[in-house]
């Protein structure tokens, strides 16, 4: 994709990573990369490990094998400078997670300030940036309680852009909003991958993966079963298991079409 913003997309690479919740494998040896200026969609059923995997790449969750390499840093490396690490990485979760107590704007600059260390003009001038890229400019002094989901969910957004990420996570980012402002989320999110993003997406909006994804990944039971172009793993799943998730996820009424 033709990279016409983002400026300093960075990879991902994971090998061989393995997460355990006591007896529960939850993933189990997974291999997966994400070249700079890709859109990666994690696509399985509930339970498959999809966030885990997410939330392993910027140490939300510590693998207990395997490698996470994000641009220059080794994440899972034990003496890794986190805090420089995840200044690479933005992501935005199910839930949104803004700070209750602060305005759109505040929230868009608390960190670029205390991490970054810039000034509140400049972190102001770059959240009234992002707030406009997420069509939300007006309503940088409202706060959360204030706002649609939707709206949270663009602002979750304007905020991990403030932090200047070369990779983008979003978990699920749409599940927790109503249909109708579904649309917007996503239609930033297009407009991301457009400029040149690096994203890993875990979705379960398939044409949204068909359309963005340069590839498109099919976790169950801890493991990669498939993977490929998004037309080639949506439109012609090869494995028995991707090809049942897709009959239940693109035909949920059954009905023979």
């Amino acid at each position: 994709m033709e990279q016409t913003r983002t400026s300093r997309a960075e990879g991902v690479s994971i090998s061989g990573l393995h997460k355990r919740y006591g007896s529960n494998h939850v993933l189990k040896g997974i291999d997966l990369s994400v070249e700079p200026g890709q859109v990666v969609c994690l696509i399985g059923p509930s339970g498959s490990g999809k966030s885990t995997l997410l939330r392993c790449v910027n140490l939300l969750e510590v693998p207990n094998e395997g490698s996470v390499h994000v641009g220059g840093f080794e994440a899972t490396d034990p003496d890794v400078d986190l805090d420089a690490m995840r200044r690479h990485v933005g992501m935005v979760f199910q839930h949104f997670n803004l700070f209750p107590q602060l305005t759109v704007l505040q929230n868009c600059t608390v960190a670029p300030v205390k991490v970054l260390k810039k000034s509140k003009e400049e972190a102001e001038e770059t959240a009234r940036l992002n707030l406009s890229r997420v069509g939300l400019e007006d309503l940088a002094d409202r706060y959360p309680a204030q706002l649609s989901g939707g709206q949270q969910q663009r602002v979750a957004i304007a905020r991990a852009l403030s932090m200047e990420p070369g990779l983008m996570l979003f978990d699920e980012p749409t599940s927790a909003l109503d249909p109708e402002t579904v649309g917007d989320v996503l239609a930033i999110m297009r407009r991301l991958a457009s400029e040149g993003m690096t994203m890993l997406v875990v979705t379960h909006e398939m044409a949204f993966a068909r359309e963005v994804a340069d590839r498109v990944v099919f976790m169950a039971d801890g493991v990669v079963v498939e993977e490929g172009p998004a037309d080639e793993v949506i439109g012609n799943p090869q494995h028995e298991r991707t090809q049942n998730f897709l009959s239940r996820v693109l035909n949920p009424s059954g009905v023979e079409l």
